[in-house]
């Protein structure tokens, strides 16, 4: 059996539980399927998780979030920007706008504009290949939000995908 990193003792499996992966840097992502153990010290109670094949999860996260017909939040903004492997700087001279925009735009004080949103979403949703669906450019952004909706996501056999039961 495992110790734990912080105190040294025993550690235990947390059968099937739902994980809030905050880390991602989204507050409402929950993860099915995936490893937890906890400390078994009551004062210590750390947990140590294992999210496997991170990379697809990030995935596809991004996808569910540049296909939403929702305007995308500010969390969501900065999770698709360092997805796309960008800083704060470089995202803004990319796109047009002033690094100021952009951490505007993080913090939620200033809104995305349409065709900027628009942009990121394709630049999401081309990453892996040619966007074709450019119908579905008439409905990105046009739904204000009213809050941050939660997303659900399993791992099944190795592979993540969104969870639909929940």
């Amino acid at each position: 059996m495992n110790k734990c990193m912080i105190c040294g003792s025993k550690l235990k499996e947390v059968q099937d539980p739902l994980y809030h992966y905050t880390e991602c840097g989204l507050s409402k992502v929950f993860l099915k399927g995936i490893v937890i153990h906890e400390c078994t010290n009551q004062e210590c109670k750390d947990e140590e998780v294992t999210i496997p094949n991170i990379e697809e999860l990030h995935q596809l996260l991004a996808e569910k979030i540049a296909s939403q017909a929702n305007k995308i939040s500010s969390e969501e903004i900065r999770f698709l920007r360092t997805h796309l492997g960008f800083s704060g700087i470089d995202f803004a001279k990319s796109i047009g706008v002033s690094p100021e925009t952009v951490s505007r735009w993080e913090k939620g004080t200033v809104n995305m504009k349409e065709a900027s949103e628009r942009f990121l979403r394709v630049l999401i949703l081309t990453k892996f290949g040619p966007f074709r669906n450019y119908e579905d450019l008439k409905v990105f952004a046009t739904k204000a939000r009213k809050s941050v909706s939660k997303h659900f996501y399993k791992m099944d056999h190795s592979h993540w995908r969104v969870d639909r039961a929940a």
